[in-house]
């Protein structure tokens, strides 16, 4: 430990010299050693970039007032150089791969499943196009993702206007997050999304619009603090939907809020919490409505019924969170409702009633256990029970593993799911998860899974 506290110092050191040593350039080799050691996170780099070098133009405006100190032949590089275009700073290429292998025993019928897959295979850009502005975009290039509709497209594109982050909040434009889905997306535990993520609204939970939020919870989108000394995060939004990567052609839209409560200070983003940090807590709700004629749902009642269906949607949605001391705990739940005033709907089993109401909740733990050179490795467990009426959503209860008709076959809607986690962490952005699920049918396919997953963030 003392080592590593001595090579800390030393590129501390280091960071605080390079503005007489060097150029940006330099800083911005500090900063990524940092990362790639763990000490930092991505965010934690971008967000120190911008601070540096805001502080530096403010300090150099105040020492050097405008044609006070340079020759004249200095003045006009200056003057032609503060018109032409600036590149962004910090924009860079990341991604994100999951590369995976599945195994599911035969039975009930039903072939087995001993698969090497892509769960996600992702990349984009991201970073400050100045002080005021961020840009984001992400693209799911994975060969099969039985849990998107939108495979091998945009997924995110989303511009982030950050001038009233610490009144307002900061405001995004674009396909992104929608803010009533629920808690903010993060480093999952499990290898799956969870249960009352597949009821939320959008499509992997994004849509095209505008949002308003303030606080880490809205991350990826903002990762400003939150109101009264970072212990409200919130986030409102108005959006086409409720399908992502489509434009909106009949005045439908959806709209959601989200609000938490963070008395001690934001949560971290990893359900595996490598530092031995204080408790904290999280407790939130979200609400989202939308009118919904051609989405997946809308789709699947008009085929089933024969005719044009408009439906009224509603979302609820509770969840809470805490860490502490290396333990990570959440829990989640989510209702979805649809109902149409000309008449019955298709209920997953076939029935037809007035109104479909669908719900899920998940709750789950995880234990890290350090390891020498900044390693980890860590012990999960979630468990998740579904009651499912929207036949749109029967396929994703399940492990995702492709959409051939044996696998689908085993989509539950009624039942619930045990996960036993062990993962081991390289650092902070490779980790490599393994995970043993259980399905106990209410009324279909009981079987077992074991999924072994690559995890690379760059």
């Amino acid at each position: 430990m003392s080592g590593q506290l001595i090579r800390l110092a030393l590129l501390l050191a280091a960071f605080g010299a390079a503005p007489a040593l060097a150029s940006n350039a330099y800083v911005d080799e500090v900063l990524h050693a940092l990362e790639g050691k763990g000490l930092l996170s991505a965010q934690d780099v971008q967000d120190i970039k911008l601070k540096a070098r805001a502080a530096e133009r403010r300090e150099h405006a105040a020492v050097t007032p405008a044609g006070s100190e340079y020759p004249a032949e200095t003045q006009a590089v200056h003057k032609v150089a503060s018109v032409l275009p600036k590149p962004p700073e910090g924009v860079r290429l990341w991604g994100r791969l999951q590369p995976r292998y599945t195994y599911i025993p035969a039975g009930d019928h039903l072939d087995g499943t001993a698969s090497f897959t892509f769960r996600r295979a992702r990349f984009g850009f991201r970073g400050p196009l100045n002080d005021e502005f961020f840009a984001y975009t992400q693209y799911e290039a994975a060969n099969e993702t039985p849990a998107l509709a939108n495979a091998e497209n945009l997924l995110d594109a989303w511009i982030r206007y950050n001038v009233f982050s610490d009144s307002l909040g900061d405001i995004i434009v674009g396909q992104q997050f929608i803010t009533g889905y629920g808690r903010a997306p993060q480093l999952s535990a499990s290898v799956e999304r969870k249960f009352p993520e597949f009821l939320s609204p959008g499509t992997a939970g994004r849509a095209r619009g505008l949002a308003i939020e303030r606080g880490k919870f809205g991350a990826p989108e903002t990762f400003t603090d939150g109101a009264f000394g970072d212990r409200l995060q919130y986030g409102v939004g108005v959006y086409n939907g409720p399908d992502l990567s489509t434009n909106n052609d009949n005045n439908e839209l959806l709209y959601s809020a989200v609000m938490a409560v963070t008395p001690l200070g934001m949560t971290v983003q990893d359900e595996y919490e490598i530092r031995d940090l204080p408790f904290k807590y999280l407790l939130g709700v979200g609400y989202s409505w939308s009118r919904d004629s051609g989405s997946l749902d809308a789709r699947v009642q008009r085929d089933r019924l024969g005719r044009p269906v408009t439906l009224d949607n509603a979302w609820w949605q509770a969840f809470g969170e805490w860490h502490a001391r290396r333990w990570f705990g959440w829990a989640s739940w989510t209702q979805f409702v649809s109902q149409e005033s000309d008449g019955l709907l298709s209920r997953s089993d076939g029935m037809l009633d007035s109104r479909l109401r669908s719900r899920a909740w998940a709750a789950g733990v995880t234990r890290t256990f350090p390891l020498a050179n900044q390693r980890h490795w860590a012990l999960g467990l979630q468990y998740q029970q579904v009651d499912n009426e929207h036949p749109s959503r029967t396929r994703f209860m399940r492990v995702l593993t492709g959409s051939s008709a044996d696998e689908v076959a085993r989509g539950m809607d009624h039942g619930q799911a045990i996960q036993l986690m062990a993962t081991y962490i390289f650092n902070p952005n490779i980790r490599l998860l393994n995970e043993y699920a259980w399905f106990d049918a209410d009324h279909g396919i009981d079987y077992g899974s074991l999924v072994s997953q690559l995890q690379v963030d760059f």
